[in-house]
């Protein structure tokens, strides 16, 4: 009698694991909206508008403060020109509000990277003694990194979109899915 009881526990005990095994397959092999296997046609569109893109694109003189401000306004218009061009596609991203959500990141981006721009030279401008020169590195640092964060959920949303940087100033590398 206790064998049959085990029996029937056991054979139960596999209807269930064989369930939850169907369950699985059928829950990772489903498509899932949340769920993107590769590059859209929205994604390549934008990958051709921003791959290679540069922080600024114009020349400009360097070394007084109406350089760096022209700096400034080149790296927020080469960006903007960039998004213009990408908000004009007729082919709708597959995650709008994540589209969304990148293209106003990608605009802050570049704002932060101009008004830095136009900050590490006023930084350096103003070290004008030893005292304030040695005090420059730990500023510089700061501005330096001012982006990281922004940058960081800016690059997270581009691997969920397959879109590269388009502001210019990630280190340029190809996304996983270009290398296929």
């Amino acid at each position: 009698m206790r064998l049959l009881a085990k029996e029937g526990t056991v054979r139960r005990m596999g209807c269930v694991v064989g369930l939850v095994g169907v369950s699985f397959a059928l829950a990772v092999s489903a498509p899932s909206a949340a769920v993107t296997t590769g590059p859209s046609s929205w994604s390549r569109a934008v990958s051709g508008i921003c791959a290679n893109a540069l922080l600024f694109e114009g020349p400009h003189e360097i070394g007084t403060r109406a350089g760096a401000v022209a700096v400034a306004r080149d790296i927020r218009a080469s960006t903007e020109r960039r998004l213009r061009r990408i908000r004009g596609l007729q082919v709708v991203p597959p995650q709008q509000r994540n589209a969304n959500r990148w293209l106003q990141l990608e605009r802050r981006l570049a704002d932060v990277y101009a008004s830095n721009y136009v900050l590490i030279y006023d930084a350096i401008a103003a070290a004008t003694t030893e005292t304030l020169r040695a005090q420059l590195p730990p500023v510089l640092r700061s501005l330096l990194r001012a982006p990281d964060a922004l940058s960081a959920a800016t690059a997270r949303l581009e691997q969920r979109l397959f879109v590269p940087d388009c502001t210019g100033g990630a280190k340029p590398s190809a996304p996983n899915w270009m290398a296929t």
